[in-house]
């Protein structure tokens, strides 16, 4: 295969990485992506868009994982890319404008030394011989040694293992053939890379969401941990699809919904101020499906609310279904000099009314339902409906 060919397959293939829905493949033919194979849009923690080159070094691997469709079991096409013609496809596609980044993983090619060195080899090409400033997110594989480690500091922006499970007794259902060791060790050397000053972007993980019969409870609990132990970034949620000629073919596969509310919950987390035991959990210790987390909580606490907008604290506000951080700075500036007194203020500066209106008063005025009326009504309403109505 040429280059390009077997970037069709790799930048293909690639989707099972993080920020990428759990999706089949696609039918021999078409293209990864419509903008070109390998190129993914993103956003950033800042809100602008960029368009990754996200590709496999290869996607031959001598693991057996039962989820995986790239387990070494499963008869699919097989291509690796050289590191000079990884190098030369960014650096193409980096010039004409295509791209602004890379995210760079692999599968594991002839053991975890050649694999791991030959995306270290590429990002090397591209930072001294191409002098390639730009970002730069490389996936390491479980196992990766101190040495490369830093080595891998020295050259990337982001560095990410993927944990798949929240413990390692999950682990060992999807993944047989790691260790739970080999996946906290080298997380905890990126760690110690990121404060030393390196990896401007810090350290990611992702978690297959539904293929080990976790619950959301036992998530928080471990990524409370990554954050608190870990210094950790950003954590990815997956929703499992199982896939053909796995063992787990014939498993159920996760709503995105779950996707979704774990995101949202995990927002929570790192922007809003709430804890791991504050998330409303259910019975099964899972996330409601029909409501948003922040949604859910504040129905489940109506001796927190209505609270006055002209007067509330900051993070009581915070907590108002419909009021992310940018809408509660512009309503601390603005009631400096005015009071709001209808739900179309609050609508032109960002606030999601349909939600807040419960929650709040305006100038003493309280033009939402009861709790127990929405809660309800979201009862009585299908899921899909619920997420377009909310």
């Amino acid at each position: 295969m040429t280059p390009e060919e077997k970037l069709q397959l790799l930048g293909d293939d690639a989707r099972f990485e993080s920020c990428d829905s759990f999706t089949p493949r696609r039918k021999k033919g078409r293209a990864s992506s419509a903008l070109s194979p390998g190129i993914t849009p993103t956003t950033t923690s800042d809100g602008r868009t960029m368009q990754l080159f996200r590709v496999l070094q290869s996607n031959s691997c001598e693991w057996d994982c039962p989820y995986c469709p790239l387990r070494r079991s499963n008869d699919i096409p097989r291509a690796t890319l050289a590191p000079q013609e990884m190098a030369d496809l960014f650096m193409a596609r980096q010039a004409s404008g295509a791209v602004q980044g890379l995210f760079l993983s692999s599968a594991v090619d002839g053991g975890l030394r050649p694999a791991i060195a030959h995306m270290l080899d590429t990002v090397e090409l591209l930072r001294v011989r191409y002098a390639y400033a730009g970002y730069v997110h490389l996936k390491l594989l479980p196992g990766t040694r101190p040495d490369e480690i830093e080595r891998a500091a020295r050259l990337a922006d982001r560095l990410s293992v993927n944990m798949e499970a929240p413990n390692g007794e999950r682990l060992k259902r999807i993944a047989p053939e790691r260790s739970w060791r080999s996946i906290m060790e080298p997380m905890a050397y990126v760690r110690d890379a990121q404060a030393s000053g390196l990896l401007s972007s810090g350290q990611a993980t992702q978690l297959v969401v539904g293929a080990a019969g976790e619950s959301d409870r036992e998530i928080f609990a471990a990524i409370t941990r990554l954050y608190h132990e870990f210094d950790l970034r950003r954590v990815y949620f997956n929703a499992f699809r199982p896939q053909p000629n796995t063992p787990m073919a014939g498993a159920e596969p996760t709503p995105l919904v779950r996707q979704q509310r774990l995101q949202e919950a995990d927002w929570l987390l790192r922007h809003y101020g709430f804890k791991a035991a504050e998330l409303p959990f259910d019975q099964d210790d899972n996330l409601p499906l029909h409501v948003d987390p922040k949604f859910a909580w504040a129905l489940a606490h109506p001796e927190q609310f209505p609270l006055e907008i002209n007067t509330a604290e900051r993070e009581e506000l915070l907590r108002v279904p419909g009021i992310g951080p940018i809408s509660l700075e512009r309503i601390l500036a603005m009631r400096r000099t005015l009071h709001f007194r209808e739900l179309s203020h609050l609508q032109k500066i960002g606030v999601v009314t349909s939600k807040a209106r419960h929650f709040v008063t305006l100038d003493g005025r309280f033009l939402g339902e009861a709790s127990e009326t929405v809660a309800r009504r979201l009862r009585r309403k299908p899921v899909v409906e619920q997420l377009s109505f909310w």
